[in-house]
């Protein structure tokens, strides 16, 4: 453990020819964030553009500059994020003047650059990815499943895409939830929950602030499952009435009625059975909807005293009057102007079940009552 009050940052920024240039003591409104839908780090920073060695700043300082922080943990010095300038903006305020820097990880290129793959029936998830970032000569640590895949095309599609889709894929065929990130200029695809030091956050040492809030906007619980539509009058469709389960007068037959949590009120949607796909096919996608959808929508925020080396997908434990439990971080803002940061956090609940811990807000989840049908 570290004392957090002793934590300083270094700001590095490594110009054109290579020269390592410390701009931490021009440096202002440092900080990254890591967002819940986003997947390259970004980070935010204002340097005053000073003269250094006959020039400004912001000669030294231009796109795709290389920017490295670090931080004093320990008497150590330790890279936390980096990033290349993609955003570079002047500011002149009281006669003097800054720059206002947005720069990105190594992930935002993965977002940046499309490609064509093809991949036959059989290939595992690790030869999709790794060929993928084998041709773009991108450094990498792979740490995630080796389920079989069916065969995929990816047409013009970016890099970043693929790697998603490939891994959204492999949860779907129980392989498990893996992310991707970067980490010192390698894309590590892991699961979640890697880290070897779990912190422990409690609102009555070191949580400034804890917010939880319940959202049933956009549940849904109950799903239908129909066949495809029957136009009136016959032609193509008409003629798959039997196997389709139409009417033939336009209707689509409800061939099953799957219900999650009824008992908040009725959020209705209907799922039209695929041609090629069996009713029991269908009934998996319906309870997938509901288990991805069906669900009160909690949202678990905490403030605290800055972590540098805290990323998301860490796994942490915190404690409030709400509860005690060990959680994911969906997403988190580092503000190191002001020592501290920003999580919103996701329960670990395979982990508090392994562990004996039972989160429990549910006297929260019961919000609503019924609607009629």
């Amino acid at each position: 453990m570290f004392d957090l009050t002793k934590v300083k940052y270094d700001v590095v920024a490594v110009t054109s020819d290579g020269k390592q240039l410390n701009l931490t003591e021009i440096t202002s409104h440092l900080g990254w964030e890591e967002g819940e839908k986003e997947l390259s780090a970004h980070i935010s920073l204002q340097l005053a553009n000073v003269n250094y060695q006959g020039k400004r700043i912001s000669d030294y300082v231009q796109p795709f500059t290389p920017i490295f922080i670090y931080a004093f943990i320990n008497g150590e010095s330790v890279e936390v994020i980096r990033g290349t300038v993609t955003k570079w903006s002047w500011i002149e305020s009281n006669k003097e003047l800054y720059l206002d820097i947005d720069a990105y990880d190594e992930v935002q290129a993965l977002r940046k650059n499309q490609d064509e793959f093809f991949f036959t029936d059989g290939h595992s998830t690790s030869a999709i990815v790794k060929k993928i970032l084998d041709k773009w000569q991108v450094p990498y640590d792979y740490q995630a499943c080796d389920v079989k895949h069916s065969k995929k095309a990816f047409k013009k599609k970016y890099l970043c895409d693929m790697i998603i889709e490939t891994l959204k894929d492999a949860k779907e065929l129980g392989g498990g939830t893996f992310f991707m990130r970067a980490k010192e200029g390698v894309i590590q695809i892991i699961p979640r929950g890697t880290n070897e030091t779990i912190f422990h956050f409690d609102l009555a040492d070191n949580i400034f602030k804890t917010t939880e809030s319940f959202d049933v906007g956009n549940i849904v619980t109950r799903v239908l499952i129909v066949g495809q539509d029957t136009p009136k009058g016959g032609g193509k469709k008409s003629k798959k009435k039997s196997s389709q389960g139409g009417s033939g007068e336009g209707h689509q037959k409800i061939e099953a009625t799957i219900d999650g949590r009824t008992d908040l009120g009725i959020r209705q949607v209907i799922y039209e059975r695929p041609d090629k796909t069996t009713l029991e096919e269908a009934e998996k996608a319906a309870k997938k909807i509901l288990e991805e959808q069906g669900q009160v929508k909690r949202k678990t925020s905490v403030e605290s005293p800055d972590i540098p080396t805290l990323r998301k997908g860490d796994r942490i434990r915190a404690k409030s009057s709400t509860g005690e439990g060990y959680f994911f971080v969906k997403s988190v803002r580092h503000n190191a102007a002001a020592m501290k940061m920003t999580m919103e956090l996701d329960e670990d609940k395979d982990y508090n079940k392994e562990k004996g811990i039972e989160y429990d807000t549910s006297q929260n989840d019961g919000i609503g009552g019924s609607d009629p049908p």
